[in-house]
């Protein structure tokens, strides 16, 4: 009787051990101690202390519906060191079909204002491109490489439709 845990000691044994609460809180790490819902990389030159950058796939996914998401990590995956941002805007512009009754000087300058304002920073918190704004480049991370899968099968999806 004395080795016994009041009920309130068992229950946080169970969420240790992955057993609680079926409802709570989902992605909980697996036997290995990785998230099974998540894509990860280790930083560079970090050893064993090394901090893990991860994205959800399924923030992953949502990242990669986005064309100019998918061209920017297709150019960054491909490139060696920082990317001069006015490249990557280029590459974008090159790789989607500009829209109709729309120059296509209107359509780089909607492409810069977006990767600016909107791409780009969401790729960076997520950890899948580095972006400097005070240098204007992009660059690729760990994390890149890791989502280089998921962005070969968006490309084939998205490309044969």
């Amino acid at each position: 009787m004395g080795s016994e845990q009041p009920p309130e000691s068992r229950s946080s044994d169970d969420d240790r051990r992955g057993g609680g609460d079926p409802d709570g809180p989902r992605g909980k790490s697996d036997a290995d101690g990785e998230s099974a819902t998540n894509a990860s990389a280790t930083e560079p030159g970090e050893g064993d202390a090394a901090r893990e950058r991860s994205v959800s796939v399924d923030d992953l996914f949502e990242l990669l519906a986005r064309p100019g998401n998918r061209y920017t990590l297709a150019y960054l995956s491909r490139a060696e060191g920082p990317v001069p941002y006015e490249d990557l805007v280029e590459t974008v512009v090159d790789g989607a079909n500009t829209p109709e009754g729309l120059s296509t000087a209107d359509f780089r300058d909607q492409v810069a204002t977006r990767l600016v304002h909107s791409n780009l920073p969401k790729l960076d918190d997520a950890g899948l491109v580095e972006y400097d704004r005070a240098q204007r480049t992009v660059r690729a991370t760990e994390t890149t490489a890791v989502a280089v899968p998921y962005l070969e099968l968006a490309m084939d999806q998205f490309s044969t439709e």
